[in-house]
């Protein structure tokens, strides 16, 4: 039996993952951990070099991980030219590095772009994904069909047991979705998936598939706006290509708009994250439609911040009205990408649960010294990490740019959440005490550069 068993039942068998806590899970966390360190170590490299490096061979206490964990920004530690150039064996090689099964092998003649290597590689098993890339450079990161269906899993999860009216309604509701119909983000395809099971029917605001090459284009060139460095028949040419992009994604939120109020008389679900909820919101206000657009037992999901959407400070409350919702019917969660499961916030408890396999560090900010309670008890501000326990084609261990407040022993009324809660989030960057580079970060990009031949 691995000790992994456990946390594959918590995920897959019927009940609530963020209710229902054997006594006895932060042991079991730490046999998983240990269990998990013992394998990967044998097959990523990156791994295998850290630990030797700091003199890790066994994972017994939560201080052992620690220098184990990887700076996300790891995960773009490619160097761009490989990308530029073409050279997809080299890039492949880089991804090797970072996944616990073998890249290197797959044929990558004919590939003509960074999709079509993203896609040769899911011929071969491989689902990488790709984080957004706004600064022109995107993560990639190897996952297994495992992954790609436990992605999924967590996602009805979370809508099951995030939300009563979603529960109550389980499988009825029509769905309505802000994501387009494909692409490299990580949570496209599970949230699909999700959907027909969650409800009964879904519709889609974009129509077009979400492109890494596409994404990475738009960030280079803004980059290139910013430093003075881009041409201006390239300026020309972006800003001609922006605005047809804006008047056809206009076109697109005004047909989902339309299917949206049309479906009034029923409870729906919407999906999208706060940034596209304004964005609907502001395209309704400029064609003068009301508030109140849905049913009152309408559920919205949302997450993230505004993402550099401008919006007015009580742009929540605004979403709300133009819903014709109630602030319960709001299902909030705090994860992420590389993460495979998101807590659901609860207003009773006023907190984010954080799902049983997903173990939670708060380091300080450098990301060097473990804050955890020793005795598990208490309330600790510091930088996120975790290790994900469910992680297959890669290395479960993060440290984010997210600075938090976790509260590891709440009390009172926590509307059922077992285990830590997470009170406060933040993004280092947007705080004014802003965003150093991780210690760890230069080290490990020096390992990769090491192990790729470029």
């Amino acid at each position: 039996m691995s000790a992994l068993d456990p946390f594959y039942a918590m995920l897959r068998r019927d009940g609530d993952p963020f209710r229902h806590h054997p006594g006895n899970l932060r042991e079991l966390q730490l046999a998983a951990m240990k269990e998990r360190f013992a394998e990967r170590r044998e097959h990523i490299r990156l791994l295998r070099r850290r630990a030797d490096d700091v003199g890790v061979h066994d994972v017994n206490r939560d201080a052992d991980m620690v220098p184990l964990l990887f700076a996300h920004q790891i995960y773009k530690s490619y160097p761009e030219s490989l990308i530029d150039n073409g050279r997809w064996q080299h890039l492949a090689a880089w991804l090797q590095t970072l996944s616990s099964k073998p890249v290197g092998e797959v044929d990558l003649n004919g590939v003509h772009n960074v999709d079509a290597w993203m896609d040769r590689l899911r011929e071969a098993g491989h689902y990488v994904f790709s984080s957004s890339g706004t600064s022109g450079k995107c993560s990639f990161i190897s996952q297994t069909r495992s992954d790609l269906e436990n992605v999924t899993e967590s996602c009805v999860k979370l809508g099951v047991y995030g939300n009563a009216l979603i529960q109550r309604d389980f499988g009825k509701r029509p769905v309505f979705l802000m994501m387009p119909p494909a692409g490299a983000h990580r949570h496209i395809e599970p949230i699909l998936n999700a959907a027909k099971r969650l409800g009964a029917e879904s519709t889609l605001m974009f129509d077009e598939p979400a492109l890494a090459s596409a994404t990475i284009s738009m960030g280079r060139m803004r980059r290139a706006i910013a430093d003075g460095s881009a041409k201006p028949s390239e300026v020309a040419a972006f800003q001609e290509h922006a605005v047809a992009r804006q008047r056809h994604t206009g076109a697109m939120i005004d047909r989902f708009l339309d299917k949206l109020a049309a479906r009034r008389d029923v409870p729906v679900l919407v999906q999208g994250n706060w940034s596209l909820h304004w964005t609907l919101v502001d395209r309704a206000r400029q064609r003068g439609i009301a508030d109140g657009i849905c049913h009152p037992d309408t559920v919205i999901t949302t997450g993230g911040g505004l993402k550099g959407t401008s919006a007015p400070a009580d742009y929540r409350e605004q979403i709300i009205r133009f819903y014709g919702i109630r602030e319960e019917n709001i299902q909030n969660s705090y994860g992420m990408s590389e993460m495979i499961g998101a807590g659901p916030w609860s207003d009773t408890a006023q907190g984010y649960a954080i799902c049983p396999w997903i173990v939670p560090f708060v380091l300080d900010k450098t990301g060097e010294q473990l804050l955890n309670p020793s005795d598990g008890k208490g309330v600790v501000e510091g930088r996120f990490a975790f290790f994900d326990l469910l992680a297959e084609g890669y290395w479960g261990g993060f440290i984010t740019g997210d600075k938090v407040t976790i509260d590891f022993s709440p009390a009172g009324d926590t509307d059922g959440l077992q285990g830590p809660l997470v009170r406060q989030v933040g993004r280092y960057a947007d705080l004014e005490e802003g965003e150093d580079k991780l210690s760890c970060a230069g080290t490990m990009e020096s390992y990769v550069r090491g192990m790729i031949n470029v």
